[in-house]
Parts: structure tokens; C-alpha cells; sequence
């Protein structure tokens, strides 16, 4: 009998250290969910998620949970404050708030290329590729498997075989799809390959739903290729046979610096490196180029970004908006502004595919279309095609394009890369852009909804985070 108690005891003495140690862990992973700037809805989601059942709570929270990384945050601050500031080049308030977000400073550009479409964007893209004479620099959320992807593949391989440094970062989510096979002819001639945060790791590299969906191709540290997309055949398959419709751009010059010390960072992430001393980039000149700005934002920024600059460019906007994206899932301040500036007499552009290749997310757009509509905002549709571009325009003062959509993600959760335009020549190339797209498009009206469509758009939007 005694050795019975006394195995007993043992069982009972370990379940409730079990107890206490979940208990204490559960304590301390609340607290540092309360002390994070989120959501109240999605913070009080989490906690009745992890008072009810925290045996799945718990590891779902370490993989998905967190969506600002510290660590990397005062990485970046570090890296973007070495690099010389211009505030006196444009004191206006906007500059003044990306100064206060840690964005680095407006810089020239000798030359910025809007691709009129796949074509152009594809024969770019091969044109830097096989014309790189030291390095190639490559981070992409999906490069395919298609017919492509392996093209640009095979111009890796060959560059690395000639000499050339080739750098290859991919999203570990985005391009989980591509066979290990398929990289193994680049490896092999040299060239080197990293994935950002893989699907299976360790929570503290990283949550596993902060994915890097920038879009940038470098090239010998002076081109620059980027925008909204990837390197596959539904974004750089040669029109008309394409039933995507796309954005993409490249530049040249001083600029392309910022760019080069950002794929740095990451690529240090990555490979658990640490953060290369970034090389300052020449002074801007008095005069000539396109002024450009690199605009990052993610879980390395300390700050919302993309949000806040949005929210200001909004708030300034005098006569026009016009916005392109796939998916519209705003946040409330967001919404809000667009809403008053429509309802103040500002012209409200929205331009979005008729059907896009996320049906959660065009059924959760429903209630903001019309809450716009309401407002004195026109929405116009794409129909036949799936318009995958993002762009912004301000008045005729901002342009503003590349890998962030207007959805709570890419505010919130993805690592982005957008680039903001000053010079009137090039925000007019966009307007004229947008305006090409426009012309095929139909002007979207509200349709009739009930109560059980309502509730049904409200609870798509409670996982809007993962759209």
C-alpha cells in the first residue's frame, strides 16, 4: 500500500507543478499580448481563447500571435538612423511624420520605369537579370514553379557560375510550393538561398503569420526592380494571354541604396546573421532625377507604417483620391477618412477586381463598398481579369506603389515595400495608369443585403487578419 501512495503522491505533486507552470506561462504570455498595441476585439478574442481552452491556445499563440517583433524593430531603427537624413530637402508635415516613423529620407532616382504591363515588366526583369556584372539580389513572396520561375532560375545559375554573387530570399509560406529540386542547379553554382520564417521553426525566429511579401529585385546595387509582383506566370505571363492585371516599376540611381540595406536586413533575419553596417548613400543632389522615397513597413517597424502614412495622406488630400488594390478590408480609422473625404467633395476613386482570388475577402468587402458608396465614393470593378495591383494617388502631389494591399494584413501583419513618387511627371504616369485600368472597369452598386448576409460579412471580418 505505501508504495501505491507513495506513486500517488508522485503523480499528483508533478500534475499540479504541470498546473502551475502552464498556469504561470499562460500568465506571462498574457501579459505580454496586454502590453502589445492590437486590436481591443482581437486582444479579447485571444484571452477568451486562452482562458477557455489553453491546451490550443497556448502554441496557436506562439506561432500566430504576435505581431511586432522587438528585436528586429531596434534592429531597423539602428540601421535607418545611420543613414543621412535630409529634413530640410521637404519640410512638409508628411515628411515630418515619416521622419518620426524611422523612414528613410527621399532620395533621388536618375531613372523610375512604370511597366505598362507583363510584358514590359517580364522583359525588364530578364534584361537586369542577364546584364548583372557583380551582384543580383532577389527577395520575392512566391517564385513559381511554372515555366518562369524556371527561366529566371536558369539566368540565376548561369550568373552564379560566371562569378556573379546571387542572393535568392524567399517567403518560407508564399513559396512553400517550390520543390527544393528546383534551386538545387543555383546552390550548386554558387549562388546561395535563405527562406524568411519557414513554416516549421522556432516561434522566437519569428510567427509563422508574418510573412515577407515584399517584392524586389537588385541588381548590381544600382537597378532596382519592385512593385506587386511575383515571379511566376500569372504576374509576368506575356499579355493578352494573362488574366492578371499587375503593377510593377524599376529605378535607378542613389536610391537604390535605401533598398540594398533593407534586402540586407532581411536576408541578416534570415540567416540569423547580424546587421551589416549599411553603406551611406550619396547626398542628395540639388537638382535633376526623380525623387522617390522607400517606404517599409511590417513587424521590423516600430510603428504601423503604412497606416499612419496613409491616415495622413488621406487627411491632406485636397481634390482626388485614387486607390487600386485587390482586396479592401481597411481598418476603421482608415474607412473613416476615406468616408469623410468623400462626403467632403474629394473625388474617391476605388479600383478593384470584380472577382478576386480570395472569395473571404470579397465577401468581407461587402460592408465597407457600401458604407463608401454611401458616402459619395465611386467603385468601379474589374471584371474577366484579377487585378493584383496596389497603388495610391494623392492630388497631384503623391503616388505611392508596390507590395501592400489595402487589407488588415498587409497594415498590420506582413513585412511590406512601397515606394513613394514626388515628382509630378511620375505621379501623372500613374494617374494615367490607373486611369487605363478604370476605363475596363464597371461602376460597382450596392446590392440588397439581410440580416443573415450581415451577420455573415461581420463574422468574415473577424478573421480579416488572415485574409
Amino acid at each position: 500500500m505505501s508504495e501505491r501512495w507513495y506513486e500517488l503522491f508522485h503523480w499528483l505533486l508533478a500534475e499540479h507543478l504541470a498546473l502551475v507552470v502552464g498556469a504561470l506561462f499562460m500568465l506571462l504570455l498574457l501579459s505580454g499580448m496586454l502590453r502589445q498595441r492590437r486590436n481591443p476585439a482581437a486582444s479579447a478574442g485571444w484571452l477568451l481563447f486562452m482562458l477557455t481552452l489553453p491546451y490550443l491556445a497556448v502554441p496557436l499563440y506562439l506561432f500566430f500571435g504576435t505581431r511586432k517583433l522587438t528585436h528586429l524593430t531596434s534592429r531597423k531603427q539602428r540601421l535607418f538612423s545611420t543613414i543621412a537624413r535630409h529634413d530640410k530637402q521637404l519640410p512638409t508635415r508628411f515628411q515630418r511624420l515619416l521622419n518620426a516613423l524611422q523612414v528613410p529620407p527621399a532620395r533621388y532616382a536618375r531613372a523610375v520605369c512604370i511597366h505598362r504591363d507583363a510584358t514590359q515588366a517580364h522583359d525588364t526583369l530578364l534584361r537586369m537579370l542577364n546584364g548583372a556584372q557583380s551582384s543580383i539580389d532577389i527577395s520575392i513572396f512566391i517564385l513559381g514553379g511554372d515555366a518562369i520561375g524556371k527561366k529566371v532560375i536558369s539566368i540565376l545559375a548561369r550568373q552564379a557560375a560566371n562569378g556573379v554573387s546571387v542572393r535568392l530570399l524567399l517567403d518560407g509560406v508564399g513559396s512553400f510550393y517550390l520543390r527544393r529540386g528546383a534551386l538545387r542547379a543555383l546552390r550548386q553554382a554558387g549562388g546561395e538561398v535563405a527562406r524568411f520564417v519557414p513554416v516549421l521553426h522556432v516561434p522566437l525566429r519569428g510567427r509563422t503569420n508574418l510573412r515577407n511579401h515584399r517584392k524586389l529585385v537588385i541588381v548590381d546595387e544600382q537597378l532596382a526592380w519592385t512593385g506587386g509582383r511575383n515571379i511566376a506566370a500569372d504576374y509576368l505571363q506575356p499579355e493578352p494571354t494573362s488574366h492578371w492585371v499587375d503593377l510593377s516599376f524599376d529605378l535607378a540611381g542613389p536610391a537604390v541604396a535605401d533598398y540594398a540595406a533593407l534586402f540586407n536586413a532581411d536576408w541578416a533575419f534570415a540567416n540569423r546573421e547580424q546587421l551589416p553596417v549599411p553603406v551611406r548613400p550619396s547626398e542628395v543632389p540639388g537638382e535633376g532625377g526623380h525623387l522617390t522615397q522607400l517606404l517599409p513597413s511590417g513587424p521590423d517597424m516600430a510603428e504601423d507604417v503604412l497606416r499612419d502614412a496613409l491616415a495622413q495622406l488621406f487627411m491632406q488630400a485636397e481634390r482626388r483620391i485614387m486607390l487600386v488594390t485587390p482586396y479592401y478590408v481597411p481598418d476603421e480609422v482608415l474607412q473613416t477618412l476615406l468616408c469623410v473625404s468623400a462626403r467632403s467633395g474629394i473625388t474617391v476613386d476605388i479600383v478593384l477586381p470584380g472577382r478576386s482570388n480570395h472569395r473571404l475577402a470579397d465577401f468581407a468587402r461587402n460592408r465597407f463598398l457600401r458604407q463608401l458608396d454611401s458616402a459619395g465614393a465611386r467603385i468601379w470593378l474589374l471584371p474577366d481579369a484579377m487585378l493584383h495591383a496596389k497603388a495610391l494617388v494623392i492630388d497631384d502631389q503623391y503616388a505611392l506603389a508596390g507590395s501592400a494591399n489595402f487589407d488588415l494584413r498587409s497594415l498590420y501583419l506582413n513585412f511590406e515595400l512601397m515606394t513613394l513618387f514626388y515628382d509630378p511627371q511620375d505621379v501623372d504616369a500613374f494617374v494615367q495608369w490607373i486611369e487605363g485600368v478604370r476605363r475596363s472597369c464597371r461602376r460597382w452598386t450596392p446590392a440588397a443585403t439581410g440580416v443573415v448576409r450581415e451577420t455573415l460579412e461581420g463574422l468574415a471580418l473577424v478573421v480579416a487578419f488572415q485574409l
